[in-house]
């Protein structure tokens, strides 16, 4: 499966326990990761906090979680799948999870999620969260909606979820509060969201959510519509085409618009030269950076950061 390393850190005597795993496939560029945080203070631990998050991928049945028979009690589930199939048994009902796909539980509960026989993977995002306030909504949710929801890769939830697994990644979690205030945006912006699920009946297609997602994780490297439409399935032609009739954006305009995102917040929250964004987001040079950013915002990466 390739490279694995396990580590362990104190981040805070009695404070925060961050415990964080990687794994490096040989077969793609991506990069999974788990981190859990136990915090102390029992008023944020109260309203809203973060338990667990990660980018995982499953291959083997072994994969098997039953709700009944778990110990971490009080805790709530959002996990978001990204490529491949996964299957969850709620209440006796089974249902089958592609790319697009999520499901939020309770823990305990009446569900098993798991990989099922016929699946080659299951990738996905997750966050596991607990606090009152967090199990308010969790229960509107489910109530109101059900179980199962559809996102696109680009709604708030799920780009939401990719900034903090940025964030645990290098260690700007750091401490209660903090994780507090994101636990607690999460929830809203997952509120905010089902309350408009009415409007977002209509999932992407699995072909195209799978080319979104591959072009979110993979924009700081030299990609385009070519790896897009590989990751999709299909030929370029056609992917092309389906992609703008989904979307209403060109593969190109796409992946340009998230490299420019990501250079706004570099621009707003780093020191970074125009050097080192280019090449953080996936561009070869400083020069075609800003021509890119002045043709899209208006301005240029100096006149933006001032």
């Amino acid at each position: 499966m390739g490279d694995f390393r396990f580590e362990t850190n104190l981040r805070a005597p009695l404070n925060i326990y961050v415990q964080k795993r990687r794994i490096h496939l040989k077969t793609a560029n991506s990069t999974f990761g788990s981190y859990g945080y136990r915090f102390s203070d029992r008023k944020l631990q109260k309203t809203a906090q973060i338990w667990s998050l990660g980018w995982d991928e499953q291959k083997t049945t072994l994969y098997d979680w039953d709700g009944r028979n778990r110990r971490d009690t009080g805790k709530y589930i959002f996990q978001y799948t990204i490529s491949g199939q996964g299957a969850i048994e709620i209440d006796g009902k089974l249902f089958q999870l592609s790319p697009g796909q999520a499901f939020i539980v309770n823990i305990p509960g009446d569900y098993r999620y798991f990989l099922p026989e016929k699946s080659d993977g299951w990738e996905f995002i997750y966050l596991t969260l607990y606090g009152d306030v967090v199990g308010d909504y969790w229960n509107e949710i489910q109530e109101d909606i059900g179980h199962i929801l559809n996102f696109e890769p680009d709604s708030e939830p799920v780009t939401f979820l990719l900034h903090l697994l940025d964030l645990a990644a290098s260690r700007q979690i750091s401490n209660a509060h903090l994780a507090s205030g994101y636990a607690y945006q999460f929830t809203m912006e997952l509120m905010k969201y089902c309350q408009n699920i009415d409007r977002k009946l209509s999932s992407w297609p699995e072909p195209i959510t799978q080319a979104a997602m591959y072009a979110r994780n993979h924009y700081a490297e030299e990609i385009g519509p070519d790896e897009m439409a590989l990751a999709s399935g299909m030929s370029r032609y056609h992917f092309t085409r389906q992609f703008k009739e989904i979307t209403h954006m060109t593969p190109i305009q796409y992946l340009t618009d998230i490299r420019i995102q990501k250079a706004k917040e570099l621009l707003q929250n780093t020191k970074y030269s125009s050097e080192d964004i280019a090449q953080l987001i996936g561009y070869n040079n400083a020069n075609y950076f800003n021509k890119v950013f002045k043709k899209v915002v208006g301005i240029s990466p100096g006149k933006y950061r001032k």
